[in-house]
């Protein structure tokens, strides 16, 4: 049973939250009666009380005593009630001298007239009982001449408010701080789970994100430690792959070399000239899956680095080799990714589009939704029925091409695979004015 209160588990951490949430409410809530009443309740010297105090004193002076208590009953409002005692318990002890002793003196025009206040002091820890008065007394009481009092009693202190309109204050008081207490106790539970999304989604970009640190509830620990031996078989089943892969393409290359060794036996020169260049082309085919399947970019960590610069930097090496390509003017874009790995994806787009599309127009442009970087050539475009199929290996739109005038299939094929990579997105589309268009959106 210890073991079991002292793990940190996601239905202990919702108890604790409402635990939480409920003890900060009841506390709020009585520090709020205690203190709000007095706080809001006004002195004795801001009711109003003295000047009709000091007449209804006038008036009592002047009539029998055994009319004092009708009287008594009709001048109590809604302010204050008034009572009249001919004696009271005992004689209680005058208040020290205050502003409200005074003017009420002053109306009388009698300097020795005894006074008694009486109100709950501020910040009171206890609410004292009076005799007189009751309990959270509040209010006054005046001697008469011939030795009766007048008592002049106030309703508890109402806050300056009716019944529902203190109980609606009370209910929203008690909502926001139970609503504050909730969202930060929520707010701190759910923040282990924001890390965890955060780091599978990096995963879904980069394989070879580091493993997360197993912390919070004890349900989330056990969801990363699974998640954590997810992602390293992942990465051992990439990695067998691609060594398997690059191992049959290696061993290719011992049985091509024995048949241009026996080709050179072969006495006719045009059979011969053609079975080298099948040779040549399996060759360069097996060098070009060799490095597809050991692209060691994929292996690089991610920098942040100027998007733009990167561009230009690739077309600029294309204009030196003669070649007709260019960068619209654009903002300078910053991109957290691998720069290798996108150098090689756009610079397969960007040569493919010189190459069989005459130029190479480059737009990149940033938003809250991304990066886009679009590249525009002046080609004949791809037939329809094509797009789809142009990012398989080693597939090639136009037959005729050849090693002089293309590669082998597998730099589109690469660069999708470089953008997925990046968690973006890459497509193929004739222009309506002519022309190949491939956009790249980046996350």
């Amino acid at each position: 049973m210890k073991n079991l209160l002292m793990r940190d588990t996601i239905a202990k951490r919702l108890a604790l939250t409402v635990l939480l949430a409920v003890s900060a409410s009841v506390c709020l809530y009585i520090f709020f009666i205690n203190t709000a009443g007095v706080w809001a309740g006004p002195d004795l010297s801001e009711t109003g009380l003295e000047g009709q105090a000091a007449t209804l004193v006038r008036i009592y002076s002047a009539i029998p005593r055994d009319l004092r208590s009708q009287i008594a009953d009709a001048a109590t409002n809604d302010v204050f009630r008034v009572e009249w005692r001919p004696d009271i318990p005992s004689s209680p002890r005058e208040s020290a001298s205050s502003s409200v002793q005074a003017a009420m003196r002053r109306l009388l025009n009698d300097p020795e007239r005894k006074i008694v206040l009486h109100q709950t002091p501020l910040f009171a820890r206890t609410i004292p009982h009076d005799r007189i008065f009751g309990t959270d007394a509040y209010g006054m009481a005046i001697s008469l001449s011939d030795g009766s009092w007048l008592i002049f009693k106030l309703p508890k202190r109402r806050w300056g408010m009716g019944p529902w309109m203190r109980y609606t204050l009370i209910g929203c008081f008690v909502l926001v701080s139970t609503s504050a207490v909730s969202w930060l106790a929520a707010r701190n539970l759910v923040r282990p789970f924001e890390v965890f999304t955060i780091a599978a989604r990096r995963f879904g970009t980069d394989p070879n994100a580091p493993p997360m640190i197993e912390r919070g509830p004890r349900e989330l620990q056990a969801a990363i430690a699974s998640f954590n031996a997810m992602q390293t078989q992942i990465r051992r089943f990439i990695t067998d792959r691609t060594n398997m892969l690059a191992a049959i393409s290696h061993d290719l290359r011992t049985p091509l070399t024995r048949v241009r060794l026996r080709g050179e036996f072969i006495n006719d020169l045009d059979q011969r000239h053609r079975l080298f260049r099948d040779v040549d082309e399996m060759q360069t085919m097996i060098d070009s899956a060799l490095a597809f399947f050991r692209d060691e970019t994929l292996a690089e960590q991610s920098t942040t680095f100027a998007l733009t610069e990167l561009l230009q930097v690739i077309v600029d090496d294309l204009v030196d080799q003669g070649r007709d390509a260019k960068l619209n003017e654009a903002e300078p874009v910053v991109y957290s990714g691998r720069p290798v790995a996108l150098k090689r994806a756009f610079g397969n787009i960007i040569e493919n589009a010189c190459a069989y599309g005459e130029e190479a127009v480059v737009s990149i442009e940033a938003s809250d939704h991304g990066t886009m970087v679009a590249v525009r050539d002046r080609g004949p475009g791809i037939p329809e029925d094509h797009i789809g199929k142009v990012f398989s290996p080693f597939y090639r739109v136009e037959l005729s091409r050849n090693r002089k005038t293309g590669g082998v299939g597998l730099g589109l094929t690469s660069a999708r695979a470089i953008v997925h990579a990046h968690g973006g997105e890459i497509k193929l589309l004739n222009h309506e004015q002519g022309g190949l268009q491939v956009l790249i959106v980046l996350p």
